[in-house]
């Protein structure tokens, strides 16, 4: 795990007391929202086009039981090109 990744894991620690619901939003272009989709179909996402289309607003909750497993989610969404995690 490198600097960055520690200090994420430390700040959802400190801000979170695990398990708990945490909310995920991310902002993923329109031509990747199927990819991205598929990647989190057992999630009930919540998508909000932009208004000019080239980008989709996605966002869901899901019941968290440890900072490892956000990071894994965003691990995922990562490996969509040009999603941005926000």
């Amino acid at each position: 795990m490198d600097d960055t990744q520690e200090r994420f894991h430390k700040l959802l620690d400190d801000h979170h007391q695990w398990p708990c619901p945490y909310l995920f939003k991310f902002i993923v272009p329109f031509e990747k929202l199927d990819e991205f989709s598929t990647l989190f179909q057992d999630h009930e996402l919540v998508k909000r086009p932009s208004r000019t289309g080239k980008y989709v607003g996605v966002s869901f909750e899901s019941h968290m039981c440890s900072s490892h497993e956000v990071m894994d989610i965003y691990r995922k969404a990562a490996q969509v090109p040009g999603v941005m995690s926000l």
